[in-house]
């Protein structure tokens, strides 16, 4: 693929640091690519010298593909495989592989990180398992009062600030951060005592370790050149570590696109751009402007939208291919109608030779999703949505993950709990208090524990005798593990337990076949390792599984139509486009608009959204929509609004309602130059059906503009527009809903 000047610019740029400026589609992957070429090839730079660094394991393989077919060697199968390649992967895969080459070369003593090589990973489930038995045995906290997930948050940006446990209690300026620090504190003994980290401490101890200046040294040496792709992404700990390693050499090139700066929520700071510029004052900028997929009407658009915001650096997309029609506009009555005119339109596009899989339907928040699936399974239309339950989070894939991660590091008291007694073994949770009471008091591991269980006088002889029934097991379980690959050693967990009669007793047929189905396939992924040492596949694949995103797990080859949030969306991009739920209050989300931050993070998240497009765009509202028993009706997006009139053409909704009269008995409709405007209509029972409500009877004379109200449905809210009896109020937890204070149930605050 032949490069254009700004691209070739880049590539030539070796010798001092690099911004590269990228708007959506630009072809950033293939220019970095081209310039690893351009230095192992013109520039003689040993492969082994070059860092390249991404957000996604999916991003990471592309570029390893592409690296490998540009040098003419086989594509290594992770970043482990070849010496004399590239070191490409994502920020946690590189932080991990680190890791284990420092902790297997240094002792505890020197790196006091309070970390092993076996460490096992902790994911957000493992986390959350953790921080509950802490609230409950340990700080004799109602998890009501303070949930486990609201700690867990605070737990996560405190180590993405830098701030350890100890250091927390400079923090407290409330109650709970009083429980976060105690918590917090409890939380760090734990992941010492089982040998784990979560994934903060990825980054947290990699930073560490970088710290100590010959480990610094030596990792500056060997990785002389450094690219990282989505540096807009990067949160502080992220940006200190790539700033250490690039600091002696200063060989590093970063590619930037803040309209696609969407994470703020996972401690993304666009402050890194300022701190960049500080820091390598000399760095050439070059900007790559053009795109390579969609088309100038969506280019344009995404243009007009994104330059309303003031934070961002000037720059001006651009394609050469060629128009499609105007951005389809659907402005439906309400949501279950177009969740159903979207459907038809896939239907037709299906019927005249179109693939489902040339659709994506977009939408701000997960929750936004159902109206739509029940839309496409009406219309017998296949579809898969890209949350859901993750196939790494099935039951059966946790119980098999965990046997295997017990079986590298037995030291895994969260994996050691969930297996115990599954299949059952009739060891019953009074058995696991006891043997908590012996770990917290005595200091013990589980396997000393259940080594001396006849020691263990608390329990009886059926107790004692369950648990070293399961010894037994997994004692030959880990023999084995030496002698057998992962995906083997898979195969003797599911026969050894007799997993397969366990998982599929008192399920339907489907069911059963399903959850087998699950097992196959990740005996399946396991086989990928079967040409390493036994231990090794098993390490190796523990850690790569560990760091499985949602996106990762996204099969392209099956025909379906794909849904999704804007966030899971950004690095896709497909034929035909649906963005929905585009209503003030939604999208811009309510929490948003009372902050200039937070609304030019939303206004990126649109234009992520419609540069996924490559030919066809379609963006849809509803004007009412049922929720929470009640119905809502919000204005039209300011997004919306930001569009070049001429670029817009409503959807024209006559053919739907011909097709589907029933969802509109006795209606009329009839177009304007606003959209469409509904009158005389009778609609079904099923769409508009209201439940019964007790009446109240306020004085509407005692409510004014900006009162702050309750709802004993809602909560606490703020009255912003008021017309008599009519009044919208926006809610702190959701929404704005429009209601008649006369008659509902809210007071003044």
């Amino acid at each position: 693929m032949p490069l254009n000047p700004k691209q070739e610019e880049a590539k030539n740029h070796i010798d001092w640091p690099l911004l590269i400026i990228a708007w959506a589609w630009s072809w950033k992957t293939a220019t970095l690519t081209a310039r690893v070429e351009y230095m192992i090839r013109e520039k003689q730079i040993k492969a082994w010298n070059i860092m390249m660094v991404t957000f996604t394991n999916k991003a990471a393989t592309e570029m390893r593909d592409r690296v490998a077919k540009t040098l003419w060697i086989e594509t290594p199968r992770n970043i482990y495989a070849k010496w004399n390649f590239p070191l490409i992967g994502t920020f946690h895969s590189i932080w991990i592989y680190i890791l284990k080459d420092v902790l297997s070369r240094y002792n505890n003593e020197e790196l006091q990180i309070g970390l092993r090589k076996d460490f096992i990973i902790y994911d957000e489930q493992d986390k959350l398992s953790v921080l509950k038995n802490i609230l409950k045995n340990k700080l004799n906290i109602d998890e009501k009062e303070f949930p486990a997930r609201q700690i867990a948050f605070y737990i996560s940006n405190a180590k993405n600030n830098l701030i350890t446990a100890k250091s927390y209690e400079k923090e407290i300026d409330s109650t709970i951060k009083e429980v976060v620090f105690k918590a917090y504190l409890e939380y760090e003994k734990d992941l010492i005592s089982n040998n784990a980290i979560d994934f903060d401490d990825i980054l947290i101890k990699t930073y560490a370790v970088l710290r100590i200046g010959r480990i610094l040294e030596e990792y500056q040496e060997k990785y002389k050149f450094l690219m990282v792709d989505e540096y807009q992404d990067t949160n502080l700990v992220q940006y200190q570590i790539v700033k250490l390693l690039a600091e002696k050499y200063r060989n590093l090139a970063v590619v930037w696109d803040d309209s696609q700066s969407i994470y703020s929520w996972r401690w993304a700071d666009m402050r890194n751009i300022i701190n960049f510029k500080k820091d390598y004052s000399e760095a050439l900028v070059v900007k790559l402007e053009q795109n390579y997929r969609s088309t100038k009407k969506i280019i344009s658009w995404a243009n007009a939208v994104i330059a309303k915001n003031t934070s961002w650096i000037k720059k001006e997309l651009w394609t050469e291919n060629n128009d499609w029609n105007h951005i389809q506009y659907i402005e439906a009555p309400d949501d279950k109608i177009e969740a159903s005119v979207i459907a038809e339109i896939i239907k037709e596009k299906n019927d005249n030779w179109s693939s489902l899989s040339d659709n994506l339907i977009l939408y701000r928040t997960n929750a936004q999703s159902r109206k739509i699936e029940e839309a496409l399974m009406i219309k017998n239309l296949a579809y898969r949505v890209i949350w859901g339950m993750k196939f790494y989070d099935r039951a059966e894939i946790k119980d098999l993950l965990a046997y295997l991660r017990v079986i590298h590091n037995p030291n895994d008291t969260v994996s050691m709990k969930r297996i115990i007694n599954t299949p059952t073994r009739k060891i019953w949770a009074k058995s696991i208090e006891v043997m908590d009471h012996y770990k917290e008091n005595f200091g013990l591991t589980y396997p000393q524990i259940i080594e001396n269980i006849d020691e263990v006088e608390e329990l009886n002889n059926w107790a004692k005798a369950a648990i070293k029934g399961f010894n037994i097991i997994f004692e030959d379980l880990v023999k084995k593990s030496h002698q057998i690959v992962v995906s083997e050693l898979l195969r003797e967990i599911v026969k050894t337990t007799k997993y397969d009669d366990y998982i599929t007793e008192w399920l339907s047929q489907e069911e059963k076949n399903s959850k087998l189905e699950n097992i196959d396939e990740l005996v399946n992924v396991a086989t990928e390792y079967n040409g390493m040492e036994p231990r090794e596949s098993l390490a190796i694949f523990l850690e790569e599984v560990s760091l499985i995103t949602d996106m990762d797990t996204k099969d392209e080859r099956s025909e379906y139509v794909t849904l999704m949030t804007i966030h899971t969306s950004k690095w896709l991009e497909q034929k035909r486009v649906f963005l929905t739920w585009l209503e003030e209050w939604l999208f811009p989300s309510f929490r948003s608009i009372w902050e200039a931050a937070a609304l030019e993070e939303e206004r990126r998240l649109m234009y992520v959204a419609m540069t996924r497009a490559r030919e066809e765009l379609y963006i849809s509202r509803a004007s009412e929509r049922f929720n929470f028993w009640d119905y809502v009706r919000n204005p039209e997006s300011r997004f919306v609004k930001e569009i070049p009139k001429d670029h817009i053409e409503n959807y024209d909704l006559w053919n739907f309602v011909n097709k589907w009269n029933n969802y509109f008995w006795g209606s009329r409709l009839s177009s304007n130059s606003e959209g469409f405007s509904w009158f005389n209509s009778s609609f079904s029972n099923e769409t508009f059906s209201k439940p019964k409500v007790k009446l109240a009877n306020n004085d509407i004379t005692s409510f004014s503009l900006w009162d702050r109200v309750n709802h004993p449905k809602f909560w606490n809210g703020i009255i912003t527009t008021l017309s008599w009896e009519l009044a919208t109020i926006a809610f702190t937890w959701k929404w704005a809903i429009k209601m008649n204070i006369k008659i509902a149930p809210v007071r003044k605050i």
